[in-house]
């Protein structure tokens, strides 16, 4: 070990950023030019008319978007490939020799309403992965309820007391209940940061349904002490454990893709990326001093407790320089997700209304220039589903109406050769990442399991097509219902098995299908010629009961799990909680003694 570890290798430097930064800029902005030149191309004879100048400035917003994306991507798949680290560039891990030495950890829970088998699974995997290890010394874990019932405080009393008899004095496991939510998830963190954050140097916090392993949450720590100017170290956490269909196709999507695009954002964000709200390491210190959160001035949805509060927390830090940083390379970081798709719609209204916020922000004072582009691009990933659509009906409208002057949708008709080349540049933009991506896990998984892969991953990547224009309109209901003053709330998320039935699928689904065959009838009628270049963009949404119905079945056993999975690096609790030793009188243990320190919150 080493007793001055800013000098070691295990320091985060970022050489040349404003290079890679103008880099990526040039890159996205060449690839959004050519787009919009080429789309410019097909309208350019004879003018251009009002309606179609809208469509092209819709589209330049949108492809825009997907440059950004695609660029991303493909720096990170280069820097996977080259094995190069995407923040220092280097090419060697830190040697364990100069490893530093650890300091006092708190692991924290915040959990609301909670499925209490899900929790204390989550929490036995992590403790039992890290009990095998010296360093579990460092690290006392805090259940911290912000859950409203009497009854359901009890079971969590219970399955603490469950933990700690079956653990023993090896498990420093401590938990809290607070009176009121005041201020959601971050009040519950700033209430643990005020009350007995002066105990510990960082704290990890995770989300009810996270789990890492002993080697994830050693490697943030000593990541910390070598690097006295971060105040945020964020892991990918990779979605497992979910056996539905909705459930595998989406958890191998991410564990196929989401290191790629983690790399990209590291490589030209370097000190100033996001964080994602868990599965992270926050230096305590920095953490009270800077990242109060204050309500937005307003009413809900657009004022009041911001919904999204991480990527705000992030940009405060960076506001005080403080470097937020993630680092993909640290495996051993999972999390839960829903099973199916009408409760997967609870947790995107609610980021939906979070990153709808961010929009507000964009002017404040202080924040940091990526701080701000991450509030667009999060803002963004749900606006650009109206745009999309209005695109699309402005297109629609102009060629129906006057069939001579929409000039796009008849060449795209007619097969005009700037057609082919406008779609194949939309199509590699959009795609070819990702089916890089899956070619690329296919040829690192094991000989047997090549075929199984790239089946998955060409499966998860066709899933992911037809559910992006329903998205798209659903993204677009969110948004109006915000606008007519209706928050999304707070709801508990639901992580178990849950199957729907055919008549909750139709009753949730039928009016965007009715409507895509209202759109599909219409046009056959005025344009048919238009209709097969939008079937694409219908199919979603006309089978949309359909696919309510199939997310939530049990996915069948030649649907892949996780490379993650697959290889055994998921932490498991093989002994539910149901079959644990009953618990003495479940009577929670002394808290920490409290060293009160303030939290005072940042103008915003």
């Amino acid at each position: 070990m080493q007793d001055n570890p800013s000098d070691s290798d295990w320091r985060l430097t970022t050489p040349a950023l404003a290079w890679r930064r103008l880099l990526m800029a040039v890159l996205v902005a060449a690839t959004a030019v050519a787009g919009v030149a080429t789309f410019a191309r097909l309208l350019a004879p004879g003018g251009i008319a009002p309606m179609e100048w809208m469509v092209l400035g819709l589209f330049a917003v949108t492809f825009t978007t997907s440059c950004m994306a695609f660029w991303t991507m493909t720096v990170g798949i280069l820097l996977q490939l080259s094995g190069r680290h995407p923040v220092t560039l280097g090419l060697a891990p830190p040697p364990a020799t100069q490893a530093p030495t650890m300091a006092p950890t708190a692991i924290v829970m915040p959990a609301y309403n909670e499925d209490m088998a899900g929790v204390a699974h989550c929490l036995t995997a992590t403790w039992q992965s890290l009990r095998a290890h010296d360093e579990r010394q460092y690290f006392d874990f805090f259940l911290l309820s912000d859950s409203t019932a009497p009854a359901q405080r009890e079971r969590e009393r219970t399955a603490v007391a469950r933990l700690r008899q079956r653990f023993g004095p090896g498990l420093r496991l401590y938990y809290r209940a607070r009176s009121s939510n005041t201020g959601r998830k971050p009040g519950n963190i700033r209430d643990f940061c005020q009350r007995w954050g002066g105990h510990y140097r960082y704290m990890i916090v995770l989300d009810a349904d996270s789990r890492m392993t002993a080697e994830a949450l050693i490697t943030l720590v000593r990541r910390m002490q070598a690097n006295p100017q971060a105040g945020i170290i964020q892991t990918v956490p990779l979605p497992v454990g979910q056996r539905t269909v909705l459930g595998r196709l989406q958890q191998l999507a991410a564990g196929i893709h989401a290191r790629n695009i983690a790399t990209g954002l590291a490589f030209w964000q370097g000190n100033s990326t996001n964080y994602w709200g868990h599965n992270a390491i926050i230096r305590i210190d920095d953490f009270q001093r800077y990242c109060g959160l204050s309500p937005l001035p307003g009413r809900p949805p657009l004022g009041g407790d911001i919904m999204s509060h991480d990527f705000v927390e992030a940009g405060l830090m960076r506001r005080h320089a403080r470097g937020v940083y993630v680092l993909p390379e640290i495996g051993g970081s999972f999390e839960g997700m829903p099973g199916n798709f009408l409760d997967d719609l609870k947790r995107e209204r609610r980021w939906c209304q979070g990153n709808l916020q961010h929009l507000r922000l964009l002017g404040g004072r202080g924040w940091r220039p990526v701080t701000r582009i991450n509030f667009l691009l999060g803002g963004l990933a749900y606006v650009n589903a109206p745009l999309w659509i209005l695109m699309i009906a402005f297109g629609v409208g102009d060629a129906v109406a006057s069939p001579e002057s929409g000039r796009w949708l008849t060449a795209a008709g007619a097969g005009e050769g700037v057609v082919p080349t406008l779609v194949g540049l939309s199509l590699a933009v959009i795609l070819g990442p990702q089916l890089i991506g899956v070619f690329m896990a296919a040829a690192t998984a094991k000989p047997k399991r090549r075929l199984a892969m790239l089946r998955g991953g060409l499966l998860a990547l066709g899933f992911g097509i037809l559910r992006g224009p329903v998205m798209m309109v659903l993204y677009t209901v969110f948004i109006l219902r915000m606008l007519a003053g209706q928050p999304a709330g707070w709801d508990t998320g639901i992580r178990v098995h849950r199957r729907i039935s055919t008549s909750q699928a139709w009753q949730a689904g039928w009016p965007m299908t009715v409507a895509g065959l209202a759109i599909a009838a219409a046009l056959a009628l005025a344009e048919p010629g238009l209709l097969p270049w939008l079937l694409p963009a219908l199919a979603g949404p006309l089978l949309y009961p359909v696919l309510i119905l199939a997310s939530s079945a049990i996915a069948p056993a030649w649907l892949p799990a996780t490379p993650a999975e697959q290889g055994g690096l998921v932490p498991i609790n093989h002994q539910p909680v149901a079959q644990q030793p009953a618990a003495k009188t479940p009577v929670a243990d002394p808290m920490p003694l409290e060293c009160h320190r303030p939290m005072p919150l940042q103008p915003l």
